[in-house]
């Protein structure tokens, strides 16, 4: 039996994962200094916090197994290379999957940040107009609430890129025209091979993956519309 999957490109796209992948954040340094609202920017610091501890093990993994697969299927022949192909495709579906999680994760994030600091912009905003705070003190709390809604957006902004990237690249891997068959190293417990992931299973996986980057643009959208929501409503407070 035969499995599309996607190898020559496919092994460039995940060893290049792997190269991208280090210590650095992508999102860079933390932007926002909290003095009122630390429960706020906790599930930015929190995403910060994971951002390399997930994800990364399935790049990794991928990589070095294709590289290794791809000289083992020149030295050891046909069968080696089967099994090879398969770890492509298991590598492509488990990739999907964890791109789609750590999207989920962002959007998330970005979601419980919003509603923080939607809810104490309007507690500022409304002590203000009681004469409860003074101005500098409204001017303080809402610098800190745009900063964090401005780091939130570009956490989702850099995520999004990074994600139209991908989507280019996976869409020349799927381009390609390519076939393998079951692994032949891989037995079940009847002495059976094990079939290689199917290509329904990817294209559930690739669904999930289009499904997470809608949500994560749409929330995106929707801290930059609060961004620009704030400050009108300041600079009708402040004239």
């Amino acid at each position: 039996m035969q499995h599309r999957v996607f190898l020559p490109g496919l092994a460039l796209l995940l060893a290049g994962s792997l190269l991208l992948t280090g210590c650095a954040s992508q999102y860079g340094a933390q932007k926002t200094k909290v003095n009122y609202y630390p429960q706020c920017y906790q599930p930015v610091a929190q995403l910060r916090q994971d951002e390399n501890s997930t994800g990364t093990s399935t790049a990794v993994g991928a990589a070095v197994g294709g590289v290794s697969g791809a000289v083992a299927g020149n030295i050891y022949g046909k069968s080696q290379a089967r099994d090879r192909d398969a770890a492509y495709l298991q590598a492509y579906s488990r990739q999907l999957g964890s791109e789609a999680a750590s999207m989920n994760r962002a959007t998330a994030a970005a979601k419980v940040a919003a509603k923080c600091y939607d809810e104490q912009f309007q507690l500022a905003a409304n002590q203000f107009k009681a004469g409860q705070i003074t101005r500098l003190d409204f001017q303080d709390r809402y610098n800190e609430i745009r900063s964090g809604l401005e780091e939130t957006s570009f956490i989702l902004n850099s995520t999004a890129t990074t994600m139209a990237q991908k989507d280019s690249e996976y869409q020349r891997a799927l381009a390609e025209q390519y076939t393998a068959a079951e692994p032949a190293s891989a037995k079940r417990a009847t002495g059976r091979p094990a079939p290689a992931p199917s290509q329904s299973n990817v294209t559930a996986q690739a669904e999930q993956w289009k499904t997470s980057r809608e949500e994560l643009e749409s929330t995106r959208q929707d801290v930059d519309s609060r961004l620009n929501a704030y400050q009108q409503t300041v600079d009708n407070l402040l004239i």
